[in-house]
C-alpha cells in the first residue's frame, strides 16, 4: 500500500542528504524524481509485551530476550510458538540467586524488580541450550535445555546457574555475570571448554559483594551449574574511585582467529571530558588476560579544499558494529582478501564533552588484519602507556617497566602485561558524508555477487539498504520508515547467499523480517533511479514505472537507457531576437546504466530550431540551453528532448515580440524616484530585463505580462530622455520621459490648527 506522495519536511532532509546537490531552480523536479521514502510494506513481524534487548536464531526458531519475557518465534512468519516469564522478581538482601523469596514479600527490604534481559546465547557443545542472563539476582544466568525434538520448548527444563561460594571466595562470585548498566557477552568453545568473555559497565552502585567485573573471562563448569575463574588474573576492574567518573560502555564483542575483541566508548583519558572509541584485544586462550591491549579507533570524514588544506571531521562515538566478509569489489578497494574479517562500524559525533550522539554519522570499515598489524606496528615507548583506570598511576605496571613487547602472536607469557595504545587507527567514511544529518544506530552486511550491501538503521526508525563502495556516491536502494522507535544494534542476517535470505531487525518492542533481495521496485519513481538499483534487485523500467520483469506485461521492460522526462520549463517565452537561457527541469537527462551521465547524444529542439546546450550547467535533473533568433512570433511550440533511446515533447513555449505601448507619467523631478509604469505586452518574456533612462538604470519594482514598474534614476539637469527596455538580446525604445526641476515649498498655510483634521495648503512656485 502506498502512502501519500507528499514528503514530510524531516523526510526531505534525509532524502536530500543522499543526493547530489542540484540547482535550486529544479528542486521540485529533483524531489519528484527520487525514491518514495513514504512507501509502506507488509512484512512479517512480532510485537512483544515489553522492549526487546537481544535476539538469537537457532534451528528455525528465533529467541527474543525482552524485559520480563523470553519469546520463541518461528523463522517463517515470526509467529509466537512459546514464551517464558522471567520477571518481575522479588529481590531481598537475605535472598541468594536461585532462591524463592516469595515468603519474604511482606518483609522490609524486599523490592520487586523488572528482569531486563542483558545477554541471550545459544550453546550447542553440551546440549542445545539457551542461556539467558538478566539484570536481577546479581546478574546471574539461567540455562534452558532445548529438547532435540522440540527446540521451541524453553520451559520444561530450566536451571539456575549459581553456586554459593566458600567463605574465602564470597567476594569473587564467578556466577555474577552481567551488569544492568550494560554488558556484552561472547561465548566461545576452546579446547573442549565453553568460555564466556564479558565486558560490563559498572559504577559505585555495585558493591564489592556483587563482584561484577569490568572485563573478565570465565569457564562454564562441566556440571553446568555455574562458572569459574581459572586464575585471579581472569578479570580486570576499573578502580573503585573512578567508577563514576570514568564509565566504560561496551558496544560490541566478536572473535576473529585467535583473538577476542571488545569495542568500547570511554573518556580519552582519566582527566578528559571528551570521549572516543576503543578496540580491546586479547588472546582467546589467555585466561589471565596478560595479552590485553586497547587502542583508539577513529572514523573520519575528509574534505579536500582547493588542494591547499584538508578539513577533517572525527566521528568519535561508536553506535553499532558488525563483523563479516567483504564482497570482491569492496575487498579490492580496501586491500582485503575475500576471507578476511571486516569490522564495520557506524559512528556518530558526540555533543561537546559528552558521549551523547548527535544526528551526524559516518560508516567505516576496519579489516581486522589491519587492526592487528597496527597493534604490532605502533608498539614503542612513545605511544604505549599503562592502563591507569585499571591500575592507578603508581601501580607497579605503570613505571620502571619496558614497554616493548611482542604483540603479533598469541603466545601467552606471564611476564606480559596489559597496555593502552594512544595512537588511533583511522579509517575514512565509506559514504563520504552522505549520513551527516542522520543518526545511524544499526549496521549489518551481506554479499550479493561482487557487491557488499549494508543494512542500516536510524534513530528515527528508518531502515536502509545501500551498496558499500569507495567509488562513487551510491544512495540507498531501500529506504523506508520501519517504526517510530530507533533501530536496535542487535540484528541477525540469515542465508545471505540464498534467494530467501533475510535480516531480523528490532525496533523497541517489535521485530521485523526484511528480505535481503530488496522490497520490490515501485519505490523508484524515475527510470534512472530504477536502473541505478543493484542488479540483484532485478528492477527495470516498464512504460512509466519501475517493476520486475514478470510484472511488465507489455514486453517494453528495459535495464539499459531511459527516456527523459520533462517536469517544468522556464521561461515559457523568449523574444524574437533569442539569447534567452532556457531551463528544462525533469529527470533522466543523459542517463545511462551504471550511473553514467553523458549528454553527448542529448538534443533540445524548439520546433525545428536547436537550443544550444550549456553542458557545464546541465545535470541529470536540469538542462540549460540558449535559444536562437527567429523571424516571426510562434506560440505553444513543442520543446523536444531526444537521446539515444527516443524523444519527449513539452508544448508550452512561445517566441514573442515584446512591445511598449505607453508610459506613465511622462515627467518627473530631476532627483528621480518617480514610479514609472510601462504598459505593453510580453514584457515578462525571457530571463532578464533592464530599463534605462539617459543611460542610467530605472530600478525594477514589479514585472507582469503587460506592465513593468520601476523607479526613475536621478539626472543632473532638467532634460528629456527616451526610455529603453532590454530583454535578453531584444532592445525596445519608447517615447521620452521629461525631467523637470524639483518642486520647492516656500509656504505652508495655515501654520496651526485644532487636534482634529484640517487641510493644509502647500503653496509652490
Amino acid at each position: 500500500m502506498k502512502a501519500p506522495a507528499v514528503l514530510a519536511p524531516g523526510i526531505l532532509v534525509l532524502l536530500f542528504t543522499f543526493v547530489q546537490k542540484s540547482d535550486g531552480e529544479c528542486k521540485d523536479a529533483l524531489v519528484k524524481s527520487r525514491m518514495n521514502v513514504n512507501m509502506q510494506y507488509q512484512l512479517p513481524n512480532f510485537t512483544a509485551e515489553t522492549s526487546i534487548q537481544n535476539v538469537v536464531l537457532h534451528k528455525h526458531h528465533i529467541y527474543l530476550g525482552a524485559i520480563n519475557y523470553i519469546y520463541v518465534l518461528n523463522d517463517k512468519d515470526l509467529q509466537k510458538v512459546a514464551e517464558y516469564k522471567t520477571g518481575p522478581v522479588l529481590e531481598h538482601p537475605d535472598c541468594f540467586p536461585c532462591q524463592d523469596c516469595s515468603h519474604k514479600a511482606n518483609l522490609s527490604g524486599g523490592v520487586w524488580k523488572d528482569n531486563i534481559n542483558m545477554a541471550l546465547l545459544v550453546d550447542t557443545y553440551y546440549d542445545d541450550q539457551l542461556i539467558s542472563c538478566g539484570s536481577v539476582h546479581r546478574g546471574t544466568c539461567q540455562r534452558h535445555v532445548l529438547p532435540p525434538n522440540n527446540t521451541a520448548d524453553i520451559e520444561s527444563e530450566v536451571h539456575c546457574m549459581y553456586s554459593p561460594q566458600a567463605d574465602e571466595e564470597t567476594s569473587q562470585c564467578p556466577d555474577c555475570v552481567v551488569s544492568a548498566l550494560g554488558t556484552k557477552v561472547l561465548l566461545s568453545e576452546k579446547d573442549r571448554f565453553i568460555n564466556f568473555f564479558v565486558g560490563n559497565t559498572i559504577n559505585s552502585s555495585y558493591i564489592p559483594d556483587h563482584s561484577l567485573h569490568s572485563i573478565s573471562v570465565r569457564r562454564l563448569k562441566e556440571t553446568q551449574d555455574g562458572f569459574k575463574f581459572l586464575t585471579d588474573q581472569s578479570y580486570i576492574d576499573v578502580l573503585p574511585e573512578l567508577r563514576d567518573s570514568y564509565p566504560i560502555k561496551y558496544v560490541h564483542a566478536f572473535e576473529s582467529n585467535h583473538f577476542i575483541y571488545f569495542l568500547t566508548v570511554q573518556r580519552e583519558t582519566l582527566d578528559a571530558q571528551t570521549f572516543h572509541t576503543r578496540i580491546i584485544r586479547f588472546c582467546s586462550a589467555d585466561s589471565g588476560l596478560h595479552s590485553y591491549m586497547e587502542m583508539p579507533l577513529e572514523c573520519i570524514l575528509t574534505e579536500k579544499r582547493r588542494k591547499r588544506s584538508t578539513k577533517q571531521e572525527v566521528f568519535n562515538i561508536l553506535q553499532a558494529a558488525y563483523v563479516s566478509k567483504p564482497g570482491a569489489q569492496l575487498a579490492r578497494q580496501i586491500g582485503a582478501n575475500l576471507n578476511d574479517d571486516i569490522l564495520y562500524g557506524v559512528f556518530a559525533q558526540s555533543k561537546p564533552d559528552s558521549s551523547e550522539p548527535m544526528n551526524r554519522s559516518a560508516v567505516c570499515a576496519f579489516p581486522v588484519k589491519y587492526v592487528n598489524e597496527f597493534f604490532n606496528k605502533i608498539v614503542n615507548k612513545n605511544n604505549v602507556r599503562c592502563l591507569q583506570h585499571f591500575y592507578g598511576p603508581n601501580h607497579e605496571h605503570c613505571f620502571n617497566r619496558t614497554l616493548l613487547r611482542n604483540s603479533s602472536g598469541c603466545e601467552v607469557r606471564n611476564d606480559e602485561y596489559r597496555t593502552e595504545f594512544t595512537t588511533a587507527l583511522p579509517r575514512v567514511d565509506l559514504f563520504m558524508g552522505q549520513f551527516n544529518q542522520v543518526l545511524l544506530t544499526s549496521i549489518s552486511t551481506f554479499i550479493k555477487g561482487d557487491l557488499t550491501i549494508a543494512n542500516l538503521g536510524t534513530s528515527e526508525g528508518r531502515f536502509m539498504q545501500v551498496v558499500v563502495s569507495r567509488s562513487g556516491s551510491l544512495t540507498p536502494h531501500v529506504n523506508f520508515r520501519l517504526d517510530s522507535h530507533p533501530v536496535s544494534p542487535e540484528v541477525i542476517v540469515e542465508h545471505p547467499l540464498n534467494q530467501n535470505g533475510y535480516t531480523l531487525v528490532v525496533t523497541g518492542k517489535k521485530i521485523t523480517k526484511i528480505p535481503l533481495n530488496g522490497l520490490g521496485c515501485e519505490h523508484f519513481q524515475s527510470c534512472s533511479q530504477c536502473l541505478s538499483a543493484p542488479s540483484f534487485v532485478q528492477c527495470g523500467w516498464c512504460h512509466d514505472k519501475c517493476v520486475r520483469l514478470e510484472e511488465c506485461p507489455s514486453g517494453t521492460w528495459t535495464q539499459e537507457t531511459c527516456l527523459p522526462t520533462i517536469y517544468k520549463v522556464f521561461p515559457t517565452s523568449a523574444p524574437l531576437e533569442g539569447g534567452t537561457t532556457l531551463t528544462v527541469c525533469g529527470w533522466d537527462f543523459g542517463f545511462k546504466r551504471n550511473n553514467k551521465f553523458d549528454l553527448k547524444k542529448t538534443r533540445v529542439l524548439l520546433g525545428n530550431e536547436s537550443c544550444t546546450l550549456t553542458l557545464s550547467e546541465s545535470t541529470t535533473n536540469m538542462l540549460k540551453c540558449t535559444v536562437g533568433p527567429v523571424m516571426n512570433e510562434h506560440f505553444n511550440m513543442s520543446i523536444v528532448i531526444s537521446n539515444s533511446r527516443g524523444s519527449v515533447q513539452y508544448s508550452t513555449f512561445s517566441y514573442v515580440d515584446p512591445i511598449i505601448t505607453s508610459i506613465s507619467p511622462n515627467y518627473g523631478p530631476k532627483t528621480g524616484g518617480t514610479l514609472l509604469t510601462l504598459t505593453g505586452k510580453h514584457l515578462n518574456s525571457g530571463n532578464s530585463r533592464h530599463i534605462s533612462i539617459g543611460g542610467k538604470t530605472c530600478t525594477l519594482k514589479s514585472v507582469s505580462h503587460s506592465i513593468l514598474e520601476c523607479y526613475t534614476p536621478a539626472q543632473s539637469a532638467p532634460t528629456e530622455f527616451s526610455v529603453k527596455l532590454k530583454i535578453d538580446l531584444a532592445n525596445r525604445e519608447m517615447n521620452s520621459f521629461i525631467y523637470r526641476e524639483d518642486p520647492i515649498v516656500y509656504e505652508i498655510h495655515p501654520t496651526k490648527s485644532f487636534i482634529r483634521h484640517v487641510n493644509i495648503a502647500l503653496i509652490q512656485r
